[in-house]
C-alpha cells in the first residue's frame, strides 16, 4: 500500500486543556474523525479539570510566532481553527500568521468564558482578537458567546436568526450559531448557519441529556477539516454536527462525572 499524501491538514491554534477533553487535544481528534490531520500550537496553558477551570499562562509570542511557522513549513495548512486565544501576545503572533497567508480559511470558535465563568481573553488582547474576527471565514459562537460579541441579549429564536445576520455583519464572515443552549421549546440543539446571506437549519442531534465537556472546540475542529478538505461552509457545518454526534455517542464519564467525546 502506497503512502498518501492528500489528506486535508488543519493548524488547531488553543488552549492546552491537560484533561484532553477540550482545547487543542480534543481538536486534534475531532480533526481526525472528520477526515484531516491537525497541526496543533497551544495559545496557553491552562489548569483545569472537566468541571473547573483555575487560570492560564501565556506563552512567549516568539515561541508562539516559530510555533506556527514550522507548522505552516511542514504541511501546506488548509484550515486555521482559532480557539482559546488568551493574551496579547498569542492574539498577535496568529494575526501575523493569517495576515502573511491571504485567502487561508479561519474557523473562530469565540472561546471568551469557560463554562465555569472563567475569563478566557485579557483586555490587552481585544484589539488584536478583533481583527481576527474581520479576518474570519467562519464564526461559530453558542448563544453565551453571541450575546457577548453583540452586547445584548437575545431573546428569542426568530431573534437568534436575526444576530446571525448581525454577527455576519460585524465580522464579515459566515456564522454557525450553535443550539445546545437555546432555551427555546423545540429549538434547543438547532444550528443556524448563515452563509451568503442565506440561512439554513441544522436540525438537533439524537437526544442526548448530559453536556459533554469540548463539544464548541470539536464542532469547529471538524468543520475545518472539512472545509480544508474542500467543503463549502453550509455541507462542512452538516459534516461536522455528524462528526459531534458520534463522538457525543461514545462519551465516557471523567473521574468527576463529566461526559466527555470520544470517537
Amino acid at each position: 500500500m502506497g503512502i498518501r499524501t492528500e489528506i486535508p491538514v488543519i493548524l488547531a491554534f488553543g488552549g492546552l486543556d491537560p484533561t484532553g477533553g477540550a482545547g487543542i487535544l480534543m481538536d486534534s481528534r475531532a480533526a481526525s474523525a472528520a477526515g484531516a490531520h491537525a497541526c496543533a500550537v497551544a495559545s496557553c496553558l491552562t489548569v483545569q479539570t472537566t468541571t473547573t477551570f483555575s487560570r492560564f499562562a501565556a506563552i512567549s509570542r516568539n515561541l508562539l510566532e516559530e510555533s506556527l511557522d514550522n507548522a505552516g513549513k511542514s504541511f501546506r495548512i488548509g484550515a486555521v481553527k482559532v480557539g482559546m486565544v488568551g493574551t496579547r501576545s498569542a492574539a498577535e503572533a496568529l494575526l501575523a500568521f493569517v495576515t502573511a497567508r491571504k485567502g487561508l480559511p479561519l474557523i473562530v470558535d469565540p472561546v471568551l468564558r469557560s463554562s465555569s465563568g472563567a475569563l478566557l481573553l485579557s483586555k490587552a488582547a481585544l484589539p488584536a482578537y478583533r481583527r481576527i474576527l474581520r479576518r474570519a471565514t467562519v464564526v461559530t459562537p453558542n448563544l453565551m458567546e453571541a450575546e457577548k460579541l453583540l452586547d445584548r441579549k437575545i431573546a428569542s429564536f426568530p431573534g437568534a436568526v436575526d444576530a446571525a445576520r448581525e454577527l455576519s455583519v460585524l465580522t464579515g464572515a459566515a456564522v454557525v450559531l450553535k443550539g445546545g443552549h437555546f432555551p427555546w421549546k423545540g429549538r434547543r440543539g438547532v444550528d443556524i448557519v448563515l452563509s451568503d446571506g442565506e440561512v439554513t437549519l441544522l436540525p438537533p442531534p439524537g437526544p442526548h441529556r448530559w453536556d459533554p465537556h469540548g463539544t464548541g472546540c470539536a464542532l469547529a475542529a471538524a468543520m475545518a477539516a472539512r472545509i480544508a478538505a474542500g467543503d463549502a461552509v453550509v455541507p462542512a457545518a452538516a459534516a461536522a454536527k455528524s462528526v459531534l454526534q458520534k463522538l457525543v455517542a461514545g462519551c465516557f464519564l471523567s473521574g468527576e462525572g463529566r461526559p466527555t467525546l470520544f470517537p
